[in-house]
This record gives C-alpha cells, structure tokens and sequence, in this order.
C-alpha cells in the first residue's frame, strides 16, 4: 500500500501570506488540505475533512486560537504556530513530524487491535485505508452492503429510514467499532438502515466478497467481528428505547455523551439543524433542550460548536438511558 503525502490545513488571516504558506507546504512534500482566514472556518473543516496537520496564525494565540488548538489535540492532529518570519528549515523540520506513521502493523481500531496476530495478518491483504468526507455514504437503507468499514478516526451515525424517507439516528461507530457488520448476519442488504460519516475521517475498510469468505476459514476472527456486531445491536436496542420513553433533553444528553465518547472530543461541531434532524425532533425542541442543558452548567453551546463542561452532570441528564453510553473510568478528565 502506498503512503499518502500529509494533507495539512492553512489557517492564516493574511490572504499573501496564506499562499506564500501554502508553496512552502507543497516544496516540502504535503498537500494543502485547506486555507482558512479565521479559527470558526477551521473548526468547520476539522469537522468535515481529514487532516494530517495544521499550520495555524501566530498571531492568533491565546484566546483567539484556542478553539482550534483544542480541537486538534483532542483529535492527535499535530499543529504548530506560524512565526514570522517564517524560517524555511525549521518549517520544514516542523512539516516532517507532521507524516503519517508507516500504515503497516497499524491497527488503530478497537475491534482490529483484538484480533490475534495470525488472524490481523490474514484479514489485513484484504484492508485498504481510506479517507472519508463528512456527509459521505457508507451504505443506503436496504442497499447492498458492499464494505465492511473500521473506522480510525472521525464518526459514523446510522439512521433507521422507512419506505417513506423518514429517519432517526439510531447508532454512532466510531473507533471502537465497525460499520457495515450487519452483513455478516447473513443478508447482504443493509436492513433499513443508512451509514454516513457525520465527522470526517479514516477507516481501514475490507470488501464484503473477501471478507465472508475469510470468516468461514478462520473462526476466531468471525467470533471477534460478530461480538461486535452484538455491540452494535445493543446499541440499537438502548437506543430504541430512549427513543421511546426519554424526553429530548435525555435524548440529546445521551447523544451528545456517545459522541463525544467515540471522538476523545469534549467539544463537538454541530448545528441545533443537525442535531434536531439526527434525533427527528423539532429544532426549536434541541434549542431549548440546550439551553436547559446550559443553565445545568454541564455544557456550552455557542454558534455551531457544542462544549461539554461535566461530563458527570451530562450522564445524570441522560437519565437511565444514559448509563448505557459509558463504563466504569470511561468519562475523559477536562
């Protein structure tokens, strides 16, 4: 497999300056990912790209950089600060650290990094790394499943939609997981459900005519895969339920946890239009539900970005339906 050169994002207020960046960039092997002139324009394509990397305004630090400085930590996307004037080897040296670590032996999925040594070097012939672009889909509600994705990095949320189009987010997968594991079930359409990434990112995929096959041969890697899957199903359940008796503000508190859970993110880009779609309510019902959820101190919401404060307080909101979404030592430390 060959090794893509880093993709890295610009974020520099100076349209000349941007440029002059971007050059630099590519003379020393990366691809430019993105240029940006403001930080809110940075969190938007964080969300919605893959990044190898950001080179980011000096002289935005402090306040004004933060949002995106965190972001890109919580995310193991290195940045730096851009100092002018700019030293053309140090940006270089800087760039270099900036590569993608050598894909093979590179598990970064929970359900891949189970696997057993012989079962990891059986299934990996067959894995192709691929970037995945917000809004990209994965698989359509009764279409065929044709990959099998585990994803790395970013999120994929899975709708139940109905004959007539209407549909409610009833699954996140991210790291910890797989998308597209319904096949191994037996049918190979997807029943009723729609997979599509809602934060950019990568996944090491396999195509579902390998992959039946190599489950039938090696039963140890089927065993690992299907657990899972019953993950997956739990999930479901869990939330079908919450669905059903919890009121939206429970909802969106279970919702915003399983997120932010998946991504190793306290802050998370969405919109209340996203969020009241996601969950098929109202969006004057998400707004209020947030701003409930603010006066409990245990988020903040502010434009597109959703910040979550108290991760304890975020668990209690969610009700009973919540204790499903983490386990012991699980919740991250701000």
């Amino acid at each position: 497999m060959m090794q893509s050169r880093p993709r890295i994002l610009v974020v520099e207020e100076s349209y000349p300056t941007a440029l002059a960046v971007c050059d630099m960039i590519v003379r020393h092997g990366c691809d430019v990912a993105g240029m940006v002139e403001h930080v809110d324009k940075g969190l938007e394509f964080v969300r919605d790209n893959a990044l190898d990397g950001a080179v980011i305004d000096g002289d935005l630090q402090g306040d004004g950089s933060s949002p995106l400085c965190e972001q890109l930590r919580k995310r193991d996307i290195p940045f730096m600060l851009l100092k002018k004037p700019v030293d053309d080897r140090e940006f270089g040296r800087a760039l270099a650290g900036f590569a993608r670590p050598s894909m093979e032996g590179e598990r970064a999925n929970h359900v891949l990094g189970r696997l057993a040594p012989a079962d990891w070097q059986a299934l990996q012939p067959h894995l192709e790394r691929v970037t995945l672009t917000a809004g990209e889909k994965l698989s359509t509600a009764d279409g065929e499943i044709d990959w099998v994705y585990f994803p790395i990095t970013g999120l994929v949320s899975v709708s139940a939609r109905n004959a007539r189009g209407k549909a409610v987010e009833v699954a996140l997968v991210g790291r910890e997981g797989i998308a597209g594991g319904m096949l191994m079930l037996g049918p190979s359409r997807s029943p009723g459900l729609e997979s599509v990434m809602q934060v950019a990112g990568s996944a090491w995929r396999a195509p579902a005519g390998a992959l039946m096959p190599l489950l039938e041969r090696r039963p140890e890697l089927r065993t690992v895969l299907l657990a899972a899957v019953h993950a997956f199903v739990g999930q479901m359940s869990d939330s079908a339920v919450s669905i059903g008796s919890s009121t939206i503000e429970q909802r969106l508190a279970r919702r915003l946890l399983l997120a932010s859970l998946r991504l190793g993110t306290p802050q998370l880009v969405l919109t209340h239009e996203a969020l009241a779609k996601l969950l098929a309510v109202r969006r004057s019902g998400v707004t209020v539900a947030l701003h409930m959820l603010e006066a409990r101190k245990v988020l903040r919401s502010r434009r597109n970005l959703v910040e979550i404060l108290d991760y304890e307080g975020l668990v209690q909101a969610a009700g009973e339906d919540g204790l499903g979404c983490t386990e012991p030592g699980a919740l991250p430390s701000r």
